[in-house]
C-alpha cells in the first residue's frame, strides 16, 4: 500500500522541497495587509489635515498618486510578481509624504516617488526583495541632493500656529537641553510642533501603531525595543552631558520617533524575522538614531539610523532559537 507521503504530488525524491524558514501563513494577502497599514495610517492623516488644511493635503496625495503611476510604469519595465495591485506603493507614497515638508514643491515629490519606487523598490525585485526600506533611501538622496528644500523650519515660517516655530531638535542642537522648556509635552504628543506634513503627530502614529500591534501585523518587539533603545541611549547621554543632550521624554515626543518605531523600522521586508533579533534590532535603531541626532549635523537622524539597521538585519537573524530535543540524535 502506497504511504500518503508516496501520493504527494509535491514530492520529487525521498526528501521534501520547501523553503527557507520562517513559515508563517495566515491566508492574508499583500493586498490586505497594506490594507491595514493604511488603516492605521488614517488617524495622522487626519492630523495632518486638520492642522495644514489643503496644503499638507496636496503634498500626501500627490505621493500617493505619483508613487502608483511609477509603480505601474516600473512594471512594464521590471516585469515581475508585484503587481500594482498589491497597494505596497500606496503605502509607500503616504509614509513618503508624510515626511516631507509641508511647502514640498510637486517636483521634490516627484523625483523622491521616482526613487522610492524605482530605485528603492523594483530595482530589486519589488516587495519582499528590497535591503533597505525604500522610504529612508529615497528620503536620504533628496537629503543629500536638496538639503534646503527639506528644511521643516523654513517650510512653516509663514504659517499662523500659535507654536515654537522651529523644530525642537534643532532648537536643542543650538541652546542645549534649556531648549526643551520652549515646548510643551501635551503639545509634542498632539503634533503641536514644527514636523514633516505628519510625522510630528505623535499621538495619532502611536494610536495607529498598537492598532498594527493588536492586530498581529506589526510584531512588538520592534516598536518596544525602539522606544526603549531611544530613551535608553538618551538618558545615559544626558547623564553623561546633562549641558548638551535632551531628555529621553523629549528624544521620543519629537521628529520621526514614532513612526520609525511602528512604521518604516516594522516593514515587514527590512526587518528581522526571529523576536530575539526584532527587539536588538529596535535598540539598535533607537540607539544609532539619538547618536546621529547629537553628534552630527542632521537634526533627525532617523532615516540614516533606519538604513544602517536594515543593512544588519540579515545579520541580527543569524541568532536564531536552537532546536531542543535532538541533541542525542544520530544519523541512524
Amino acid at each position: 500500500m502506497a504511504t500518503s507521503l508516496e501520493k504527494s504530488p509535491f514530492l520529487t525524491s525521498s526528501d521534501f522541497n520547501v523553503a527557507s524558514s520562517p513559515h508563517w501563513r495566515d491566508g492574508s494577502s499583500l493586498a490586505q495587509i497594506q490594507a491595514l497599514w493604511l488603516l492605521a495610517l488614517m488617524p495622522a492623516v487626519w492630523a495632518a489635515w486638520s492642522h495644514f488644511g489643503l496644503t499638507g493635503l496636496r503634498v500626501l496625495c500627490l505621493a500617493t498618486a505619483t508613487a502608483v503611476i511609477w509603480d505601474a510604469l516600473g512594471n512594464r519595465i521590471f516585469p515581475g510578481k508585484d503587481h500594482t495591485s498589491n497597494l505596497s506603493s500606496v503605502t509607500l507614497g503616504l509614509l513618503l509624504g508624510l515626511i516631507l515638508p509641508v511647502d514640498a514643491p510637486w517636483w521634490l515629490v516627484t523625483v523622491g516617488t521616482l526613487l522610492m519606487i524605482m530605485v528603492g523598490k523594483k530595482m530589486f525585485g519589488g516587495w519582499g526583495g528590497y535591503p533597505v526600506h525604500p522610504v529612508a533611501l529615497s528620503y536620504a538622496m533628496l537629503a543629500v541632493s536638496w538639503p534646503g528644500r527639506l528644511d521643516r523650519t523654513a517650510a512653516l515660517a509663514g504659517l499662523d500656529w500659535p507654536v515654537t516655530m522651529i523644530e525642537p531638535l534643532r532648537l536643542v542642537k543650538t541652546l542645549g537641553p534649556a531648549a526643551e522648556g520652549a515646548f510643551a509635552p501635551l503639545d509634542l504628543l498632539r503634533g503641536d510642533q514644527v514636523a514633516g506634513v505628519g510625522d510630528g503627530m505623535v499621538i495619532y502614529l502611536a494610536a495607529g501603531g498598537l492598532l498594527l500591534v493588536l492586530l498581529r501585523q506589526v510584531p512588538w518587539q520592534i516598536p518596544l525595543g525602539t522606544l526603549l533603545g531611544t530613551a535608553g541611549a538618551a538618558a545615559a547621554l544626558a547623564w553623561l552631558a546633562p549641558d548638551r543632550v535632551a531628555s529621553a521624554q523629549f528624544h521620543l515626543l519629537t521628529g520621526g520617533t514614532v513612526l520609525m518605531a511602528f512604521f518604516l523600522l516594522a516593514d515587514h521586508t527590512t526587518s528581522p524575522v526571529n523576536a530575539r533579533p526584532m527587539l536588538l534590532y529596535g535598540l539598535l535603531a533607537g540607539l544609532l538614531m539619538v547618536l546621529i541626532r547629537t553628534f552630527s549635523s542632521h537634526v533627525d537622524g532617523g532615516m540614516f539610523a533606519l538604513l544602517l539597521v536594515n543593512l544588519c538585519s540579515p545579520l541580527l537573524d543569524r541568532w536564531v532559537p536552537r532546536l531542543k530535543g535532538l541533541e542525542g540524535g544520530s544519523d541512524a
